[in-house]
């Protein structure tokens, strides 16, 4: 029943209606109640105060007789229905307003009695449980100076106010009832003028969503009803008109936002999110299906003057940087029009915010730029050399034979060490390219340990260092390239002779740890600090240019043995800590992935 609008609009109406009626009724009841209450106890204690004023002197003269229960009666005549008693200061009764006499004489203990013995007025309401009605008690002292001579004792009931107070509320109750009948009735009426012509709207718009779109309403009146009449016959004019332009449109646009590769992010004219697109999500890592935060607006919007660009229609470009992935966002600001748009032309409705993740073209730029600056300097150097002994061997230095043999040996290890770096240019080039013949062989990888090491110790044997090697017992059988693999090795512990001392030692280990094969060269040399520990691996990145330059370093041979190390599906790391030997781990995987050219088949073999 509660389904339809008509009963909703007509329970809401009589429990509003009833609401009221009840407010009323109770607060005027308890109103009633407090009024006639307060104004018979009142009149009560006026009456019982006078009376204490007349007894006064009876009670002082120790008078007790006939003259008090003369008064008492005279009293009790202008009170009607109350009861009034006189005690003495022990709470004896000695004056009744009861025609009986059984309680003269009896001593009476109430609590409100006790209380006004003490010089306290007290009054007490209680239910009689006898004729179950309410009773006012009120005890008064009579006094003289300090001291309680007795006390004034009245007894009133309660009954006829709350009989009055009764018959007050029957009749609001009867009101309440005629008024609730009438509000039903009334907004039966009421909301048959307001449901019947949404009735009428529902019914013609179920058929509308069913493609007829040649339905109207017949508009009875000029009211919002009548309004919304109107608005539905032109709605039902334009919508089979527009449908098919929208669907079209929809889906074309839904298609580009949907696909394309830069993030979308429409703002409304109050900087509120309209849409964003599956890109703008990936881009501002939000998942899926929530909402971006409001810190996250804010700082999308923070440099921007959307009122000026909404107003001017003009664009702007920002660089944003997001944390904590410190991704670099080219942001475009575009205002945009909306077919709704209000007014003339140049009122904007919104700006689109366009996001391009340009963190790896900087990346890449700023990876470009150190190259060139990296081979330029370290060929300036050699070149600057052979330019500069050329020259003094031309002006006469080669005739002197010991300057001219020195000049050579120099110009000879110069032209070595730029050909050293041409070559290690030429493998990462061919790395990069993915452009290396791989000769992935089952071969035994302890023996190419024992032999990187052996060949070392001789070509360095004017290097005095303490060399172990600690190789497992049983052979290593690994699928590897043995040349790209050996230069790996070569480089890893010929950096250990460089930058180990000549009292120095340097511990080479191979471990067979089930799926993988570890290689440990650790030496106790000047080791590298812990921010250099990851950048080494960077192309051209020296942590001592000088001493690496002494040595004929170029700052290619770790990039070089990562790049084959991962082209093996391993990994290369190194740790070195304060006043702690340096490691670096060599760790290569027995069973290399499925798919990868050469290194499959030597896999199954």
């Amino acid at each position: 029943m509660f389904k339809s609008v008509q009963w909703k609009i007509v329970f809401i109406y009589s429990l509003l209606i009833l609401f009221a009626m009840q407010f009323f009724a109770v607060f005027l009841s308890q109103s009633l109640e407090r009024y006639y209450v307060n104004n018979y106890s009142r009149n009560l204690e006026s009456q019982g105060l006078l009376l204490a004023n007349f007894l006064e002197r009876y009670l002082v003269a120790g008078d007790e007789g006939d003259t008090i229960d003369s008064l008492v009666r005279e009293y009790s005549r202008y009170a009607g229905t109350t009861d009034i008693m006189v005690l003495d200061a022990f709470g004896r009764v000695i004056s009744s307003s009861r025609l009986e006499d059984e309680l003269r004489g009896q001593r009476i203990i109430q609590e409100e009695i006790t209380r006004a013995l003490t010089g306290s007025r007290s009054d007490e309401v209680r239910m009689d449980p006898e004729t179950r009605e309410r009773v006012k008690y009120l005890a008064l002292p009579v006094r003289s100076g300090e001291k309680t001579l007795g006390v004034v004792y009245l007894i009133g009931s309660l009954e006829p106010i709350y009989s009055i107070l009764r018959e007050v509320q029957y009749i609001l109750l009867t009101g309440a009832v005629l008024v609730i009948g009438v509000t039903v009735l009334l907004g039966f009426i009421l909301a048959k003028t307001i449901t019947g012509p949404i009735q009428e709207v529902t019914s013609k718009a179920a058929q509308i969503a069913h493609g007829d779109f040649r339905q109207r309403i017949k508009v009875r009146s000029q009211d919002e009803i009548g309004r919304l009449g109107e608005m539905f016959n032109y709605l039902s004019q334009q919508l089979d008109g527009t449908l098919q332009e929208i669907s079209s449109e929809k889906g074309k646009v839904e298609a580009i936002l949907n696909y394309m590769t830069d993030g979308i992010v429409a703002l409304n004219r109050e900087g509120q999110i309209l849409h964003l697109n599956p890109a703008a999500h990936k881009l501002l890592r939000i998942p899926e299906g929530e909402e971006p935060s409001t810190e996250l607006l804010s700082f999308l919007v923070a440099h921007v003057d959307l009122a000026g660009l909404l107003h001017t229609g003009g664009q702007e470009s920002r660089e944003l940087k997001l944390e904590p992935q410190n991704s670099l966002i080219l942001a475009n600001y575009v205002p945009f029009h909306t077919p709704e748009s209000p007014g003339a032309a140049g009122f904007f409705s919104g700006v689109l915010i366009v996001l391009h993740d340009v963190t790896k073209e900087r990346e890449l730029i700023r990876i470009q730029q150190e190259f060139v600056a990296n081979v330029s300097h370290e060929l300036r150097t050699p070149l600057t050399t052979l330019k500069s002994y050329t020259e003094t061997l031309l002006e006469g230095a080669m005739y002197q034979p010991e300057t001219c043999l020195s000049f050579l040996n120099t110009m000879e290890k110069e032209t070595e060490r730029m050909v050293r770096l041409v070559k290690d240019l030429l493998v990462l080039s061919q790395l990069d390219y993915q452009q290396v013949t791989w000769r992935i062989e089952a071969q035994r990888l302890d023996e190419l340990v024992l032999e990187v090491v052996g060949e070392l110790q001789v070509k360095l044997l004017e290097k005095e260092r303490l060399v172990t090697l600690d190789l497992p017992d049983q052979p290593v059988i690994h699928c590897f390239d043995r040349d790209k693999m050996k230069q790996v090795l070569i480089n890893v512990v010929q950096n250990a002779f460089k930058y180990t001392s000549p009292d120095g030692r340097i511990h080479v280990s191979l471990e067979d740890i089930g799926t993988d094969a570890v290689v440990r060269v650790t030496d106790d040399g000047i080791g590298i600090p812990a921010e250099d520990a990851e950048r080494v691996f960077e192309r051209f990145y020296l942590v001592d240019k000088t001493r690496s330059r002494d040595f004929g370093g170029t700052g290619l041979g770790l990039a070089i043995a990562r790049e084959i190390v991962e082209a093996h599906g391993g990994t290369i790391v190194i740790s070195c800590e304060a006043d702690k030997d340096t490691e670096v781990t060599i760790s290569l995987p027995k069973r290399l992935p499925v798919g990868e050219g050469d290194k499959t088949q030597c896999q199954s073999a």
